[in-house]
């Protein structure tokens, strides 16, 4: 799956002169921490977010710096937080260097750069225009929708044990031969000893997202490794 295929299009947008407030009403009604900031031609120009909305005059939360400081801070620094915390528009408050991405990027970058850089939420852009939005909650929306439309599977017993014994000698965690896998009418009973409750985890979820599997009994034990195994 790409980008387009999850991201949000007609997503909330505001231009450079909205307000502040505007901007933080629009924020509150469509529940969203941040608003992509696109000029008259749709060109994306900046981002506004709730950390930019944070050190306000208003809310008497303006950066304070001790006298001392402020004689070692520049006076352009100094100038810059009193705009940012002051602006009455979203042009002095946004950012305008935005990581963007395109509507092919793969779902597997998207959530490496995401992870990498904390990223809530990022503009997806075509042709130096916005097209929609990509938010964590969009692969939430995904999930569901693979889940509910995931097709019942007519796999017999032999055929199921047969993939999940399988997909267990593939990943290498334990050998196959110290898992027992029984399957009866759809229902996995799986027997054995692994040396972590991680691994047994993980042979449950194997059995659990092999088609055509109703449910799983986990009867597998937990024996530590005595020192000198691993």
């Amino acid at each position: 799956m790409n980008v387009g295929d999850i991201m949000t299009v007609g997503a909330a947008t505001v231009s450079p002169k909205t307000t502040i407030a505007q901007a933080a009403q629009l924020m509150l009604e469509h529940h969203i921490s941040g608003l992509p900031v696109v000029d008259e031609s749709g060109q994306l120009v900046g981002m506004v977010t709730e950390k930019d909305l944070l050190r306000r005059a208003e809310l008497g939360t303006e950066p304070g710096h001790p006298h001392w400081m402020e004689l070692v801070m520049s006076a352009s620094a100094l100038a810059d937080q009193y705009v940012r915390a002051n602006a009455r528009t979203i042009e002095d408050v946004m950012s305008r260097d935005v990581v963007q991405v395109g509507p092919d990027m793969s779902l597997a970058d998207l959530v490496a750069l995401m992870e990498k850089h904390g990223f809530r939420r990022l503009p997806v852009v075509e042709n130096g225009k916005l097209t929609g939005i990509v938010a964590r909650s969009n692969f939430l929306r995904a999930l569901v929708r693979r889940a509910e439309g995931a097709p019942a599977s007519s796999a017999d017993d032999l055929e199921i044990r047969t993939q999940i014994v399988e997909e267990i000698r593939r990943r290498g965690w334990v050998p196959t031969s110290a898992i027992e896998v029984i399957v009866t009418e759809g229902v996995v009973e799986l027997k054995g000893a692994v040396i972590d409750e991680r691994i047994r985890d993980a042979l449950r979820v194997i059995a659990e997202n092999t088609a055509g599997v109703k449910s799983v009994e986990d009867h597998i034990e937990i024996v530590p490794a005595m020192p000198g195994w691993m």
